[in-house]
């Protein structure tokens, strides 16, 4: 019965460290100081209202990154998603797989009544 309730309480401090835990050697990039680099990944989900359907991003969301991401390049791969979740989920994903991000960008939807901070993703 201990062993359980040990392996129960390591799987979910794995998947809280994956979620939750800050990124090493990826640069946070402010979205007002983005700038087009090598490959942007767009990692939001299709049906996300601040999607352009056409943009110059290659848009792959997070949930479909397990069965396209051999269609990105291997080096020099900024992402961006609008959810921070996802955002570390992705890098994490990618970086296992041999990819080379080293910058990211959290977009988040403007709301009312909410100031912009100059920080790296966010309101």
């Amino acid at each position: 019965m201990e062993f359980l309730l040990i392996t129960a309480i390591v799987i979910a401090l794995i998947s809280i460290y994956k979620r939750y835990a800050p990124l090493n050697g990826v640069e946070c990039v402010p979205e007002d100081q983005m700038v087009q680099s090598n490959v942007i990944v767009d990692l939001r989900p299709y049906n996300d209202s601040t999607v352009k359907r056409y943009s110059p991003f290659q848009h792959i969301p997070y949930a479909y990154l397990k069965r396209f991401y051999k269609e990105l390049p291997k080096e020099n791969i900024h992402v961006i998603a609008s959810d921070q979740v996802d955002l570390k989920l992705g890098i994490r994903f990618l970086k296992s797989k041999g990819y080379q991000v080293n910058k990211m960008t959290l977009l988040q939807q403007p709301q009312a009544g909410i100031v912009k901070l100059k920080k790296c993703g966010g309101y």
